[in-house]
């Protein structure tokens, strides 16, 4: 009895300290911190402005961001035309970039100044990647092909841009709501777990899917693959000249020898040069702001992918040494996204994954605000177009590579051995998500070549896929960034026996599953019988009912109880339970020696 009752009080203490720690967190937004908000602005001789490292990091962060813009504008210009696209989108995402970018400057000097170092890098910050093509496929091309029929393209383009920018501005909204509860998620979510799911995008949308222009032209993306992989991971230099400028150069010679740059690409790109002045849409998203509730499926889980991308990103830039408030980023993202949006940008903004790597190339502060200046003339001169014509975008690739590939292998740094099979299968849904994606832009397109306009590639040919279960890899896709971190989280306390632990992640992976944020490639309220939603909940409450059992058949001590090596490789918490580990081994050693 008094061992439930000392369970019982535990409980309660363990709920009523995850409520102060919401209500400090809430208190920490609400105080004012006139000292510690002025120290970013004071001179700091340990904190120098720039160092060689920071020219690595921009010209990385600089190809990052713009490979991720490129890539949304070629799907984006199809729909909207070049004259949205140029004088209203990009306009407002230069001065989103710029805000975000100088903000994070401003924290790192903060940190700087408060924890007396010179070694701290600030966060890169950019694009939502997801978050601007679900608002493509989901919100902007079916308002636009919805409304073709019955008017003209020029109002049906005006019409979508106006839809995606009031849903924008509610995802701007919803994030500046969830950065009161960011640091509590950080703090109760397993850090392989957050980590997992971000190193599952590194994996494979910056490894993975960046190789394969590299194997596509092997003349032209070996050398410079070389390069940055001896440059960033075999320590080789080439003396003063930074490891990325000298692939992308040698790259951009390969690529013009080789015929794979054309100088007629170059000549269509000069037209699009002009001055592009910033618009302010207020009136025409607030008129259409009525139209959101067709698309808070969208919307609302977006804003939760960033929200858990920048955790993520903070925890990240945490062992890397860099610890970040997890509020002011979520912060920095919503206002960021505001911005964008209220100067016509229909573009999600969010901190970017890639901390360990820029500090690996020693970048502190410089290379952000350079990025964030440097990309003003890209978004109000059309230069885009012009720049990516120019150089070879294979000789890119390389230094995308290497920031996916650093971010999986700091993962595997703080992953016990015995977490390594929890991490493996936390990638799984990132892979599916993007073989899925492959599947339908690639093969959708070919076969809208063979067939009549509007004849659906999914209904139509996806049904009829017997080779593998086509279904299962699209739930298993579905939300492939939140299923990570659950099924992390779940085969981890598995591994540990941790049951409540696992009983609690697997309830809270039931309710998402009902509505469709994880395991279903449809949102909503997923009750029908075609619905697969309502089977995952089924599925999920079973499995917590089933780790109740074994939690109540572990205290009677009839399976091995839970796991007391912490589950965190770097954190201090280890350092002691290691060095207890070891004064056990000495005590047992000094035992026996006696007995002997």
């Amino acid at each position: 009895m008094s061992t439930n009752k000392n369970r019982r009080l535990t409980n309660h203490k363990l709920f009523v300290n995850h409520c102060q720690n919401i209500k400090n967190e809430v208190k920490e937004l609400l105080t004012f911190h006139p000292k510690e908000w002025i120290s970013a602005f004071r001179s700091n001789r340990k904190y120098p402005f720039f160092v060689r490292g920071d020219i690595d990091g921009f010209v990385a962060l600089y190809i990052n961001n713009l490979s991720t813009l490129l890539a949304i504008l070629l799907s984006l210009q199809p729909i909207l035309g070049d004259n949205i696209v140029y004088s209203k989108v990009l306009p407002g995402t230069g001065l989103a970039m710029l805000w975000g970018n100088f903000y994070y400057v401003y924290m790192a000097r903060k940190l700087a100044f408060k924890e007396k170092r010179g070694n701290v890098c600030a966060m890169p910050y950019g694009i939502c990647t997801p978050g601007a093509f679900a608002f493509i496929y989901v919100i902007i091309s079916p308002t636009y092909y919805g409304c073709i029929p019955t008017h003209d393209k020029a109002y049906c383009q005006e019409l979508a841009w106006n839809v995606a920018l009031a849903s924008n501005f509610i995802t701007g909204i919803v994030l500046l709501l969830l950065c009161v509860f960011g640091e509590f998620i950080r703090k109760n979510t397993p850090s392989v777990a957050l980590l997992a799911s971000i190193s599952g995008i590194g994996y494979v949308i910056l490894a993975l899917n960046e190789y394969l222009p590299i194997s596509e032209t092997p003349i032209v993306g070996f050398i410079p693959f070389t390069i940055v992989m001896l440059g960033y991971f075999g320590g080789v230099t080439y003396g003063p000249l930074p490891v990325a400028f000298v692939a992308l150069v040698i790259g951009t010679i390969l690529g013009w020898a080789t015929s794979l740059n054309q100088g007629s690409v170059v000549h269509e790109a000069v037209h699009l040069l002009k001055f592009y002045p910033p618009v302010f849409p207020m009136k025409e998203m607030f008129q259409h702001i009525d139209t959101i509730h067709f698309y808070l499926s969208t919307t609302i889980p977006t804003a939760i992918v960033i929200a858990i991308g920048t955790i993520q990103c903070v925890e990240s830039a945490k062992r890397a040494g860099d610890f970040y408030p997890t509020h002011e980023a979520m912060f920095v993202d919503g206002i960021g996204t505001l911005i964008a949006t209220c100067f016509g940008s229909i573009f999600s903004m969010t901190a970017y994954i890639g901390h360990p790597a820029m500090k690996k190339m020693g970048a502190k502060q410089a290379y952000s605000i350079i990025n964030g200046i440097c990309y003003l003339p890209l978004c109000f001169f059309g230069i885009s177009g012009l720049l990516i014509s120019i150089i070879s975008v294979v000789a890119i690739n390389p230094v995308v590579i290497f920031i996916g590939l650093v971010i999986c292998s700091d993962t595997l740094a703080i992953t016990p051995q015995r977490h390594y099979p929890a991490f493996l299968l936390g990638l799984m849904p990132i892979i599916a998500d993007w073989g899925k994606g492959t599947i339908l832009s690639g093969v959708s397109n070919a076969y809208s070549n063979f067939t009549l306009p509007n004849v659906q590639f999914s209904s139509n040919v996806s049904s009829f896929i017997t080779g593998f279960s086509y279904r299962g890899l699209a739930n298993f896709a579905g939300g492939s960034l939140l299923q990570s971190i659950f099924v992390t989280a779940i085969f981890m306390y598995m591994i540990d026996r941790k049951f409540l632990h696992a009983t609690v992640w697997s309830l809270l992976a039931s309710f998402l599953s009902l509505f469709g944020l994880i395991n279903s490639s449809n949102v909503g309220v997923l009750v029908k019988n075609t619905d697969d939603g309502w089977r995952f909940t089924v599925a999920y409450v079973m499995l917590a009912a089933f780790f109740l059992v074994l939690e109540i058949i572990q205290r009677k001590h009839w399976i091995k109880g839970q796991e007391r090596e912490p589950d965190d490789l770097s954190s201090l918490e280890w350092a002691e339970w290691k060095r207890e580990q070891g004064l056990k081994e000495l005590i047992t050693y000094d035992n026996s020696l006696v007995n002997e």
